[in-house]
């Protein structure tokens, strides 16, 4: 028998810090460069209380997003390695061995910034089924085009 899978998260599930999270790795993986990308995020977010742990934040991107392209328009659901993301810098109850990330959860913890482990997120479903409209939308006036 199979267990059902959960529904996937999406940005109506998340806290306005988790979603700052997610919205700077957008961001970051948007830009032609890490560079421009960082420079430009640094600049517009000079003045919210994420500011200093931007460069910590930044060091743990890499290695989680070094193939995962974004679109433009985006979704409102997350990918597997934002989920990956969030719960990593969350995690206080796991011992962490990557200094990047343990650096970047002091940082965060230090600019109020509070991320809840993705095991306590309460998954709605409601980005999924606003997706699946939009897309059956899509189709539709595909088709009487």
């Amino acid at each position: 028998m199979r267990t059902p899978r959960p529904a996937p998260l999406g940005l109506s599930d998340l806290t306005r810090d988790e979603c700052l999270i997610v919205s700077i790795s957008r961001a970051w993986r948007l830009e032609p460069t890490h560079a421009e990308a960082e420079q430009n995020i640094a600049r517009l977010l000079r003045n919210d209380p994420v500011y200093p742990a931007l460069d910590t934040l930044f060091a743990v991107f890499p290695p989680l997003f070094a193939n995962e392209p974004v679109e433009a328009e985006g979704s409102d659901l997350l990918s597997a390695n934002e989920e990956t993301l969030l719960d990593q810098l969350s995690s206080e109850a796991l011992h962490c061995l990557d200094y990047a990330v343990h650096a970047c959860r002091t940082a965060l913890r230090q600019a109020n910034i509070e991320l809840r482990p993705l095991g306590i997120i309460e998954r709605s479903g409601h980005d999924r089924l606003v997706d699946r409209i939009a897309e059956s939308y899509r189709i539709v006036m595909h088709m009487s085009s």
